[in-house]
């Protein structure tokens, strides 16, 4: 029985439910009844010398049906000769019955007028099992037609045919050899098959329909008794895994077909794997989809079989890049199906799946197919280890990407990319810090690039905030946990974040759930215009929230501390680039920071088991790394440009703006005493009583000999802007036009000589005012999660600064021929 997904027409939703299982299977069998009272009885009998009997009571079908499985263990050929000959007999016999073949496996379906057709009907199904085949019958006549009906329909290549052994697909391989059935030594082996398979021990009866029906049904098969005899199916386990190149024109030019089966030693957990994969919303679905090079699932079947069951997944990917090359790129996406297909395997799964597929089929003869074969299948405890077929299908064309030579040599090359995507997966790619804070009410989980915007230069800057942005705005139908964008000039991702569901969920599975939404968040989302529209109004919102019209006067300051990556000093970009980015540069941006080096920061509620399992949840979502990848930085220093710079603001601003500042030490070529001394003056400069506004106020220090210095209607405040590759202390100023080119000149004199004028009071208040920061900012878990993510959660606290350490510090990095000024005025 199979559990197709999406393309063929016995689709099961994986949000059905079935009624309870009832007892644990009996060993070796995958359907059991289903307990007394159930919604959809199934009763599952084992009659002595008969075929095995499954009961389906419902009402509402137009019409009962009978339908009987027989598992051939014979291959397409011979399935489909042996299908023909009792096809045409039952017809003979008076009944109107339509066959459904598989590899090895063929149903006959009857839809009964009534309960009295049922006896007639098994004794004919009996007499068409032992009745010997003769040369020139009718039913000879019909297996030559089928049989030679398939020559018509093969496989689309011989390294096809290992999944097709899996599935059940019906079809030959190549130049697979077909039975001549006119001669009389075909009839002769025809008639081998038919001793060989046709039989009890091979086959299933199902009725479905009204309980009278079934119960009448049930005496019938009791009145049976001519059934010949033989033992089970043996359903052989493949040899060894196999892997194959082939070229095929069922797809299109630069594009690509993997196909991943699996054979397992339990049907239900193969149909169950198959539901979950399938699911519209799958990891699966999401994980392909999110590759550098997408692929998408064109099926997914799930098939139950006499011994185990088989997972089978096709993907497919369009307009391939030339680079790389066709092999790493379906290698990469197989083994993401390969990992999704075992972790769906791992989940549980019992009686149920199989109960949940008969009963969600709408015909009472597709019920009955599924109700037939689920009885006849079975676990296979003492079956060797999982088997595995992949096969890549490129088409015949010499255009990049370069086609895998089909053959040997096809398979050689992507069985050993196959292999490094399969060792790169297995091992762990995250940067891992926890924290736990036994008690709390919420788990919190930070995932990003500890690149942040290192590779973003003039062109791009901003594109990986637009990405962070759409990405959070793609998943914002996550309900059941909270997700928002983090961005920096260091680290770009997410921050997720959520309470336990009820006090049924365990702490572990409250970790999985919110770092699988983070995880999910980074690596497999695709970003779509709406997405992106909608980040983009908020990246530019928020840009001109912070420094006015169009955020000119601060593009133009962080371009001149950093000319060639302004985004080093403002993560969110530049307004044009942010206004004009393009969906592709976004995509990429955000692929780009999944497969590059990721970290992941827990805050835990519960204990360390918690934090790990979140990490290992978020582990699932990451794509195998073939190489390791670095924060790549340009090569070269970062040059500012100090001195005057003009900018315009729009037209109708109703102040001027003017920024004032100066690049600081990278962290990376000093310790972090230097922002913290940034910090420190940002403190002493800003509020109530700072030396901003008592610059921009009257001063009552003057020398007698100056003249007066007027209050200006000038407001200014200062921050530290971006990271460890390049920062800045900047000062913002918003001022009438007439009062800016003033405004502007006192800020750059007071930070000139701002060595010389801090004091021990200044730095007392300042301290004060950091450390009172820093308290009230550090009872949000997320700064907390910050600092865990960044490192400073371990460190002791700062050493208290002197003021000659300060002074120092501001002397080499505010001298006067350091200093940037921009002035921006509307047009």
């Amino acid at each position: 029985m199979r559990s197709l997904r999406p393309a063929l027409p016995l689709v099961l939703l994986a949000a059905c439910r079935g009624p309870a299982p009832g007892a644990a299977p009996a060993p070796g069998h995958a359907l059991v009844s289903t307990p007394e009272g159930s919604v959809g009885r199934i009763e599952v009998r084992h009659l002595e010398a008969r075929p095995r009997l499954t009961l389906v009571s419902r009402d509402g079908d137009p019409a009962p049906a009978i339908v009987a499985s027989v598992a051939t263990d014979l291959g397409s050929v011979a399935t489909t000769a042996l299908a023909s000959v009792v096809e045409a007999r039952l017809l003979a016999a008076g009944f109107d019955v339509d066959a459904r073949i598989d590899r090895s496996a063929f149903r006959v379906r009857l839809l009964a007028r009534d309960a009295a057709r049922v006896e007639p009907f098994l004794r004919a199904l009996a007499a068409a099992f032992a009745q010997p085949i003769a040369a020139g019958s009718p039913e000879v006549a019909r297996a030559m037609e089928r049989v030679q009906a398939l020559r018509s329909s093969p496989l689309d290549a011989p390294e096809l045919a290992p999944v097709a052994a899996c599935t059940g697909r019906l079809g030959l391989a190549g130049a697979e050899p077909v039975v001549d059935l006119a001669t009389p030594a075909g009839v002769r082996e025809l008639e081998g098959w038919r001793a060989a398979a046709l039989h009890a021990g091979r086959t299933s009866i199902a009725a479905v329909g009204p309980a009278a029906f079934c119960a009448a049904a049930a005496r019938a098969a009791e009145g049976v008794d001519r059934w010949p005899a033989g033992g089970p199916p043996a359903d052989a386990w493949p040899a060894a895994d196999t892997i194959g190149v082939y070229t095929t024109n069922q797809i299109e030019r630069r594009a690509a077909r993997v196909t991943v089966a699996a054979r397992v030693a339990s049907p239900q957990a193969a149909v169950a794997a198959a539901e979950r994969l399938g699911a519209p919303g799958s990891p699966l679905r999401a994980r392909l989809s999110a590759l550098s090079s997408p692929f998408r699932t064109v099926e997914v079947l799930g098939v139950a079989r006499p011994r185990g069951g088989c997972v089978s997944v096709t993907i497919e990917a369009s307009g391939l890049p030339a680079a790389p090359p066709a092999e790493t790129s379906a290698a990469l996406a197989a083994a993401v199906v390969r990992q999704e297909i075992r972790r769906g395997l791992a989940a549980p799964a019992g009686a149920a799946v199989a109960t949940r597929q008969i009963l969600t089929a709408q015909d009472p003869r597709d019920a009955g197919a599924r109700a037939s074969w689920w009885a006849l299948s079975g676990d296979a405890p003492s079956a060797p280890p999982e088997r595995w077929a992949t096969a890549l299908g490129v088409p015949p064309s010499a255009e990049p990407p370069r086609p895998a030579a089909p053959g040997e040599a096809g398979a050689r090359l992507f069985e050993a990319e196959l292999g490094r995507a399969l060792a790169a997966g297995a091992q762990p790619t995250l940067e891992r810090r926890a924290l736990v804070e036994r008690g709390q009410g919420e788990v919190w989980v930070l995932l990003a690039s500890p690149c942040g915007v290192a590779e973003e230069g003039v062109y791009d800057a901003g594109a990986t905030a637009l990405a962070a942005l759409a990405a959070v705005q793609t998943r914002r139908r996550e309900l059941d946990v909270a997700i928002e964008p983090w961005v920096t000039a260091d680290a770009v991702g997410v921050i997720a974040h959520a309470p336990f569901r009820d006090d049924r969920e365990t702490p572990a599975e409250l970790g999985r759930r919110v770092a699988s939404a983070a995880a999910r968040t980074v690596a497999a989302t695709t970003l779509g215009p709406e997405a992106l529209t909608l980040a983009r109004a908020a990246a530019l919102q928020h840009l001109e929230r912070l420094s006015g019209g169009r955020a000119a006067a601060l593009e133009a300051f962080a371009s001149a501390i950093a000319p060639d990556h302004p985004s080093w000093i403002e993560p969110f970009g530049v307004w044009d680039r942010v206004a004009s980015g393009a969906l592709e540069t976004v995509q990429l941006r955000w692929q780009a920071l999944a497969t590059g080096p990721l970290r992941l920061a827990v805050l835990a509620n519960a204990d360390p088991s918690q934090a790990a399992a979140a990490a290992e949840a978020a582990e699932r979502w990451l794509a195998p790394r073939l190489a390791p990848r670095s924060c790549g930085s340009p090569d070269g220093a970062v040059v500012p440009r100090p001195g005057h710079h003009d900018a315009r603001l729009p037209a109708g601003t109703p102040l001027s703006q003017a920024v004032v500042g100066a690049r600081l030490p990278a962290a990376r070529d000093a310790t972090n005493a230097a922002r913290e001394l940034a910090e420190l003056t940002v403190a002493a400069l800003n509020g109530e009583g700072g030396l901003l506004a008592a610059a921009l106020s009257v001063s009552a220090a003057a020398p007698p000999t100056a003249a007066p210095r007027r209050q200006l209607a000038a407001r200014a405040s200062a921050r530290v802007l971006g990271g460890t590759r390049a920062a800045a202390l900047a000062v913002e100023i918003r001022a009438p036009s007439a009062e800016l080119a003033e405004a502007s000149s006192r800020v750059r004199e007071l930070l000139a000589g701002l060595a010389q004028r801090v004091t021990d009071a200044d730095l007392g208040r300042a301290e004060a005012h950091v450390a009172r920061s820093e308290r009230d900012a550090l009872a949000e878990p997320r700064r907390r999660l910050v600092n865990l993510f960044s490192g400073r959660a371990s460190r002791t606290p700062p050493a208290k600064a002197t003021l000659a350490a300060w002074r120092a510090f501001l002397a080499g990095a505010l001298g006067a021929d350091a200093i940037v000024t921009v002035e921006a005025r509307p047009d």
